[in-house]
C-alpha cells in the first residue's frame, strides 16, 4: 500500500507538477505547488532545495524499483534544478529559480533563512553516492561521470571502475574495469535517448534491443583491463509542454542530453527576448566553448524577430480581424546556454520558453 502511494504522488509530481528543470514549487506562498500544470515561468518558485529533495526521493523510488524513470528524474533535476542554485563562484545562491526573469534576479552570498546553500554543499559531497548502487546481480550504473569508483559486491568481491568521459557534453563513455569474476553491469539508458545506442566490449560491438529508459544488461565472466564503450546520441531536442500549461502555449524549450538551455540577453543585444521566434527550421548547431562559462556546450540557430507591431502602441488590446495577417518577423539569431549557467555574467532578461511558428 505504501509503495502505492508513493507511485502515486510521483505519477503526479511528474506528470503535472514539475517544471521542465526539474525543478519543484510553483507557489512563493507556502512554498507549495500549485494546481495540476499550474508552471508560471516568471514567477516560479522552484526552491533550489525542493529539487534537492526530488533527487533525494527519486534516488529512494530508484533504490526500491531499478526503474530508470526515477534516475532520469534525478539526472533532469542534478543538472538543471539543483546545480543552477549555485553561482559559477561556488559563493552564490539562488533560493528562488524561475524560468524567465527581466534581470532582477541575482544570486546572493547568503540568506536570513538559509537552508540552500548548506544543502547544496552536503548533496556536492555526498554525489558521488548517486552514481552507483551495488544488488544481487551486479553493479548498477545510474548516472555517468569522470572519475573512478571502488565498488564491493554483495559476495564481498571488490571492483573497481574507471570512468572516462565528457559526459554530459559528450555521450561517449569509456568504462574500465579492475575486478574478476561473473557478475552483471547494469548501464542505464536515459529515456531522453531516442537514438540507437553503441555498446561495445573489448571492442566488439553488443547486439542489443534496449531502447531508452531501460538498463542494458552486460553479464560475463570479467577479467582484469576489460573495458566497455557506450555511446549515447546527444542530439539537440525542441521540446513543448502539456497543452494545458497555459503559459507555454505555442513555446518550445531546447535540450541536448540532460541539460535544459536558455537564452541571456547578453547574447542578444538590443533585442527583448519576448520578441524572438523559433521558425519551422531553426536549423540548431551545437560547440564546446573552453572559454564560456567554465566550459559549456552552446547552441546556435535561427530565430525571427517578431516585435509587437506599431498598432500596439498605446493599446493592450484589440480586435481581431478575419483578414488580418501577422508579420513573417526579421531575420535574427539565436545563442543559448545551460539554463543552470544563467547569470553568471551582466543582468539582464532570461527565458526557457521560445515562441515558434
Amino acid at each position: 500500500a505504501l509503495a502505492a502511494t508513493l507511485e502515486r504522488l510521483w505519477r503526479r509530481m511528474s506528470a503535472k507538477q514539475a517544471y521542465i528543470s526539474g525543478g519543484l514549487g510553483a507557489h512563493h506562498q507556502g512554498e507549495s505547488f500549485g494546481k495540476d500544470y499550474q508552471l508560471p515561468n516568471q514567477r516560479a518558485y522552484a526552491e533550489t532545495c525542493a529539487a534537492i529533495a526530488s533527487m533525494m526521493w527519486n534516488w529512494r523510488m530508484l533504490a526500491i524499483s531499478g526503474d530508470t524513470k526515477y534516475a532520469d528524474e534525478l539526472e533532469r533535476a542534478l543538472y538543471n534544478g539543483v546545480l543552477v542554485g549555485m553561482g559559477l563562484d561556488g559563493k552564490s545562491y539562488f533560493y528562488q529559480n524561475p524560468l524567465a526573469d527581466d534581470g532582477s534576479h541575482r544570486r546572493e552570498p547568503w540568506f536570513k533563512c538559509a537552508c540552500c546553500p548548506p544543502n547544496l554543499a552536503r548533496l556536492m559531497v555526498s554525489l558521488s553516492g548517486y552514481f552507483y548502487s551495488i544488488s544481487e546481480e551486479g553493479i548498477w550504473v545510474h548516472l555517468y561521470g569522470q572519475g573512478h569508483a571502488k565498488l564491493t559486491l554483495l559476495n564481498g568481491r571488490s571492483v573497481e571502475l574507471a570512468v572516462n568521459t565528457k559526459y554530459p557534453w559528450d555521450g561517449e563513455v569509456e568504462i574500465g574495469i579492475e575486478g574478476e569474476g561473473e557478475f552483471s553491469l547494469m548501464l542505464r539508458i536515459p529515456g531522453w535517448c531516442e537514438q540507437k545506442v553503441g555498446v561495445k566490449i573489448n571492442g566488439k560491438a553488443i547486439d542489443h534491443s534496449h531502447t531508452s529508459g531501460q538498463y542494458i544488461v552486460l553479464k560475463r565472466d570479467w577479467k582484469p583491463g576489460d573495458a566497455v564503450r557506450l555511446v549515447l546520441p546527444m542530439p539537440i531536442r525542441l521540446v513543448e509542454s502539456h497543452p494545458y500549461v497555459d503559459e507555454n502555449i505555442s513555446k518550445a524549450a531546447i535540450m541536448r542530453g540532460p541539460i535544459l538551455y536558455c537564452l541571456e540577453e547578453c547574447d542578444h543585444p538590443q533585442t527583448d527576448l519576448r520578441d524572438l521566434l523559433l521558425p519551422a527550421d531553426p536549423d540548431l548547431s551545437d560547440q564546446f566553448r573552453p572559454d564560456l562559462l567554465d566550459g559549456v556546450v552552446e547552441i546556435r540557430g535561427r530565430a525571427k524577430l517578431s516585435p509587437p507591431g506599431k498598432e500596439w502602441e498605446g493599446n493592450l488590446y484589440r480586435i481581431i480581424h478575419p483578414d488580418g495577417r501577422e508579420s513573417d518577423g526579421a531575420p535574427g539569431e539565436l545563442t543559448a546556454i545551460p539554463y543552470y549557467a544563467w547569470a553568471n555574467r551582466e543582468a539582464g532578461q532570461m527565458i526557457v520558453w521560445l515562441k515558434r511558428e
